[in-house]
């Protein structure tokens, strides 16, 4: 059996005042998705331009033969 772990960060972006996720955490910058009118965007943003919310944890649990 192997288990793991996968953490979401849930982020709120202030100047667009819309709610995305962190795709890739960085010290300075960071990837960050969300939509827009119903475009997603992926676009790198400085770590002041936004907040982390929430994070989200799901457990992973996979069974071996």
């Amino acid at each position: 059996m192997k288990r793991y772990y996968e953490t979401i960060s849930i982020v709120f972006i202030h100047k667009d005042r819309l709610f995305g996720s962190a795709e890739k955490l960085g010290i300075y910058a960071t990837v960050v998705k969300y939509q827009k009118d119903g475009i997603e965007y992926e676009e790198t943003l400085e770590n002041e331009e936004f907040s982390v919310m929430n994070e989200i944890v799901f457990d992973h649990i996979e069974e071996s033969d």
